[in-house]
């Protein structure tokens, strides 16, 4: 049984979003996984007495079955509420309480839920770690494992690996979780949506402020092959290039798609990675009948795709022609057998069988945030899937304050962002355009600003509207002109 690199950090800790994970223990994860595969027997038993219960309120086989036969490999046991129908849900239970109820039952909880932050939310509650299987578009971070796992055991290496992300940009959660893993292991990523299902700006700002990505407008290249008629007013004309680890011929400046000639290419002896997804129609999926991506035998003949693998998390509908499973270069069953040691692993590694200290006690789920924290019950989040909105009796709002052109908070169960146009003060009691927060000196203290997306809710807070003429406050500059946001987080967090 080969050794993790960090055998006891993961023990009895959730893993929500792919950011819970650092690159050691991602590393670990893997060593372990490589031990599994080399010699699975060795690990048989080693969670004998263990329980795994997977709480799934949407439909699932790979991730459901691979979990469950994951802890049954390890020599543990499985339960699972696979019909919430046939469940208390039906009789109105919350996710809280049903978390708190079952982790009685079980050493790990595996959840998958249609709501945005539904899983943090369950760690939060659940008295035993929870892992992450899906909580509606935000994130899935298991299946990211799978599929780092599959590139590194194709191409060697992530470092420079060019990956495609191509389909449904906008709610593939699956897409979300490996652009931030990709990024955080210096892949460059090039964003290929289908109509009408761009990647969220919240995913591209993360990218550019987390990774210090450099975002460029490309024309399609090579990629247009991923389409019948790439040209025609519906199907995309250009993508987003993601650079991480730029080289030549990638050492280029900003530039707009307009009056230049600037394609996407992969450079010789580069590598490219293909991952498709299918259109997620359970979660309102726009561009029905626009162009989207996908690969065939027609798709692959081209010599720019020669060293290429093709990766998709599956279920496929029409994205991926059947003709291409045969082809060596297609990598998606392998990528579905992988959900085993690699699940493996993590139960392994989470459930501490490798001797670590205090391995049986949950440890309280913490998530980074770098700037500066809000939450106050008069500003909810915006998106109606979000789990605040759902479960708002047990889901405390939580934000982190982000500066782009406007103030905007970004929500810490689903990474959505919502506009804050307003704050009011709670020394002077008045309200007043957000933007003025930069303008003022000295700086209004953090603790006395409540952000608001209406006038309407302002003035339902107690807040009376400040007079229009300060609207008009010049901008300052020079030494003075430093942001609201920025003093705010060198005071309080």
């Amino acid at each position: 049984m080969s050794e993790s690199r960090v055998a006891n950090s993961l023990a009895g800790r959730s893993t929500i979003s792919v950011d819970d994970l650092s690159l050691e223990d991602i590393r670990a994860i893997f060593d372990t996984a490589d031990g599994i595969v080399q010699d699975r027997p060795s690990y048989y038993g080693s969670a004998a007495g263990r329980i795994v219960a997977t709480l799934f309120y949407e439909p699932s086989t790979r991730t459901r079955l691979s979990f469950e036969a994951a802890i049954q490999r390890l020599g543990g046991g499985a339960i699972s509420t696979w019909d919430v129908s046939a469940s208390s849900v039906s009789k109105g239970e919350s996710l809280a309480d049903t978390v708190r109820v079952v982790g009685a039952y079980a050493d790990v909880l595996v959840v998958r839920h249609p709501n945005e932050g539904a899983s943090k939310l369950a760690a939060e509650y659940a008295p035993v770690p929870v892992i992450n299987a899906g909580d509606g578009g935000h994130e899935h971070p298991t299946q990211t494992l799978c599929d780092l796992y599959t590139l590194r055991e194709r191409h060697g290496s992530i470092k420079g690996l060019n990956v495609a992300l191509c389909g449904d940009l906008q709610h593939g959660r699956t897409v979300h979780s490996l652009a931030f893993a990709l990024a955080r292991m210096e892949a460059n990523i090039v964003f290929v949506p289908g109509a009408g299902n761009d990647v969220p700006d919240y995913v591209l700002r993360r990218l550019e402020r987390d990774y210090h990505a450099h975002i460029q407008r490309e024309r399609l290249g090579i990629l247009s092959a991923l389409f019948d008629r790439p040209q025609i007013e519906d199907g995309p004309a250009t993508v987003n290039a993601i650079y991480i680890t730029p080289s030549e011929p990638h050492q280029l400046a900003m530039s707009s798609v307009e009056g230049t000639t600037l394609e996407y290419r992969v450079g010789s002896g580069e590598s490219l990675s293909l991952y498709v997804t299918r259109r997620q129609t359970e979660r309102g999926s726009g561009g029905a009948g626009g162009q989207y991506p996908a690969v065939t035998l027609d798709t692959l003949k081209g010599s720019q795709f020669e060293n290429i693998s093709i990766l998709h998390p599956l279920p496929r509908v029409d994205e991926l022609s059947p003709e291409v499973d045969w082809d060596p270069r297609s990598l998606y069953f392998r990528q579905a057998a992988i959900g085993i040691p690699v699940r493996m692993s993590l139960l392994w590694h989470t459930l501490g069988l490798g001797g670590e200290v205090d391995a049986a006690r949950k440890r309280p789920y913490e998530q980074e945030v770098k700037g500066l924290r809000y939450s106050h019950a008069d500003f909810d989040c915006s998106n109606a899937t979000c789990i605040s909105n759902g479960e708002g009796r047990f889901a405390t709002p939580q934000f982190e304050v982000v500066r782009d052109e406007e103030y905007l908070l970004r929500c810490l169960y689903c990474d959505q962002e919502t506009r804050g146009a307003y704050v009011g003060n709670t020394e002077s009691r008045f309200y007043y355009p957000s933007e003025l927060l930069d303008r003022f000196r000295p700086a209004v203290r953090p603790e006395h600003v409540r952000f608001h997306r209406t006038e309407e809710s302002a003035e339902a807070a107690g807040f009376k509207r400040a007079s229009t003429r300060w609207d008009n406050l010049p901008a300052r500059t020079g030494d003075a002109a430093r942001r609201w946001l920025d003093t705010a987080v060198g005071c309080g967090r």
